[in-house]
């Protein structure tokens, strides 16, 4: 991580701090979207009283211990999720930046990074993957291809990935709701996959797609036995699928080592 000449305790602090920051942006995100809030206005305030939050009670982390988890003004519990999704974004930017060292390819992992643990906490709370993150997506993902495909993959793979990917999950969803009458895969899963084939091509796409039906499997059968749910509950597909696509962004050719090539 030294190829700035930095010293690399210094590169990883620095990685972990902005990603605290990112973090912290990313509970806003969470907490707002889903309830068609604005992103800037008004400023941070607690959920409880509306009391606002100075900026010296809103540094990610070290504010939480500061208060010990408390509102400042009225006292209420502050949710643990807040300082625990900005450790979260912290770590995992420092894991890209270890792996990956400093590029321009490594902003586009930690934005892409950040919006996929913002769609795991939307999705668990609310079971719903929002159009406002997902289509840009697409649309940024595609248009990074075209304009810059050595940062990632080029304008065809990607299009094939959007195309192929976010198609053949359409196809399954539409399939499955006209012949059981029911929704089983939520169009927000679709789009979700085919935002990450815009960024990862069709190979990191259909990577996604299995990684991610995987751990949706054992995630299922782990939450059916632990709540006793029939086969009629609604388990989020969409933390499986931005767990697979992290995975993804540390290793872009994972599906490499099981892909048997001619």
């Amino acid at each position: 991580m030294g190829e700035l000449g930095i010293p690399a305790p210094l590169l990883a602090a620095v990685a972990f701090v902005f990603g605290a920051c990112i973090g912290s942006f990313t509970n806003v995100v969470v907490w707002r979207l889903p309830r068609g809030e604005s992103l800037v206005t008004p400023g941070s305030h607690c959920p409880g009283c509306d009391a606002p939050i100075p900026p010296w009670a809103n540094v990610p982390l070290l504010s939480y211990l500061a208060l010990r988890g408390r509102c400042r003004a009225c006292g209420a519990r502050i949710s643990l999720r807040y300082p625990l999704v900005e450790a979260l974004t912290g770590g995992v930017f420092v894991a890209l930046l270890w792996v990956h060292g400093p590029s321009a390819r490594l902003l586009i992992d930690w934005a892409l990074a950040a919006t996929l643990i913002a769609v795991t906490f939307i999705d668990l709370d609310h079971q719903i993957i929002p159009n406002s993150i997902t289509l840009p997506g697409v649309v940024l993902g595609l248009a990074l291809s075209i304009a810059a495909p050595q940062l990632g993959v080029g304008w065809r793979d990607a299009l094939l990935g959007v195309v192929c990917i976010g198609g053949a999950m359409w196809a399954i969803s539409a399939g499955y709701e006209k012949f059981s009458g029911k929704i089983g895969l939520g169009m927000g899963d679709v789009k979700l996959v085919a935002m990450l084939a815009s960024f990862l091509g069709l190979e990191g796409g259909l990577g996604v797609l299995i990684v991610g039906s995987l751990v949706g499997i054992v995630y299922g059968v782990a939450m059916l036995a632990w709540v006793r749910g029939g086969r009629e509950t609604r388990i989020p597909f969409g933390p499986a699928l931005a767990l697979a696509g992290i995975v993804f962004l540390f290793h872009p050719n994972l599906l490499d080592h099981f892909l048997v090539r001619p």
